[in-house]
């Protein structure tokens, strides 16, 4: 008589969350009999309450959760969390601002306030709070949020049109060519001043990552900006042994075939303005899956189950 299979609850939002799912799904069910499904974009509770069993999050949000202190913090810590790996996503929040706006801080952004067309999300409105102005007041100015893909041909298509003053969004979306082309046009990346990168860290608990000069054409200096890096395998401490056990053998056994199924691919027009298809290659990873037992970007405990697993391949002891 076959064993049965045991039910588990992933959670996909997007993309790449989608990806990984697949290919941890799949590496699992090569260790014991599972039925995998996808729960599309279940609320912040869903955890906590059972509705799913397995979520993506971000190292910041573990370690504000699970502390209950910090920007993304619940009303409560949550004692409950676990962590099972972490997969490899450097990641910043980037204000690029067009050249002919006359623009290259946010201090002369709140004092000119000028009618702007802006690609993207409002990322990271904690940070226009430091500099005394809101999203809600760009909007009074006349600005205009319209999302926009983050590839080259999008960023053309709208720079054309005349309708890219600003572009703002994080910097791991994509096949990255947007940031390219704004770059190439002479595009200016706003830098966070030090006392406010200071205060954000010290009040909301926020991360900086170093933006370092020549990352992008028209960076001559290193820019402060916004962390949003690592993507993290959550669950629950009631997850039962055996399965986090699995999950954390699946993808450590398993992590180049993982690595493989996130990349994507895309068709655009020639970045060299050239009559030709460009065929590009992404991922959402920005490295090779290794040292996924690392609480220090966990940043919540492993679950038991998970930690055993690490135990006996020896990756736990304690580094000179």
């Amino acid at each position: 008589m076959s064993e049965q299979a045991v039910q588990i609850k992933m959670s996909g939002s997007w993309s790449t969350q989608m990806r990984f799912t697949q290919g941890i799904g799949r590496a699992l069910s090569e260790l014991m009999p599972v039925r995998v499904s996808v729960i599309v974009q279940p609320g912040r509770g869903a955890l906590e309450n059972g509705d799913v069993d397995v979520i993506y999050s971000k190292s910041i949000n573990n370690e504000h959760q699970f502390t209950g202190r910090g920007l993304y913090a619940g009303t409560a810590p949550a004692p409950w969390l676990r962590t099972i790996a972490w997969l490899p996503q450097e990641d910043r929040i980037l204000f690029a601002v067009a050249p002919w706006v006359g623009v290259a801080c946010f201090e002369a952004l709140a004092a000119k306030k000028p009618a702007l067309r802006i690609a993207g999300g409002r990322n990271s409105p904690f940070l226009l709070k430091q500099y005394g102005f809101s999203y809600e007041d760009m909007e009074s100015w006349g600005c205009r949020f319209t999302p926009m893909r983050h590839t080259w041909a999008a960023a053309r298509a709208r720079f054309d049109a005349g309708e890219l003053d600003m572009f703002i969004g994080d910097g791991s979306e994509y096949d990255f060519s947007a940031w390219r082309f704004v770059a190439s046009r002479g595009f200016k990346f706003l830098d966070i001043r030090a006392d406010v990168m200071e205060a954000l860290e010290r009040d909301q608990r926020i991360r900086r990552i170093t933006t370092p000069a020549g990352f992008l054409p028209g960076i001559t200096q290193d820019l402060s900006s916004i962390d949003d890096s690592h993507i993290v395998v959550d669950v629950h401490e009631r997850l039962d042994e055996r399965v986090a056990y699995n999950l954390a053998k699946a993808i450590d056994e398993r992590k180049r075939d993982i690595e493989t199924t996130s990349i994507q691919v895309g068709y655009a027009d020639d970045e060299h303005n050239l009559p030709l298809t460009h065929l590009s290659y992404w991922s959402s990873l920005t490295g090779p899956i290794e040292r996924q037992w690392d609480e220090r970007i966990l940043c919540a405990p492993l679950h038991p189950g998970a930690a055993r697993y690490y135990e006996e391949k020896g990756y736990l002891k304690t580094e000179p």
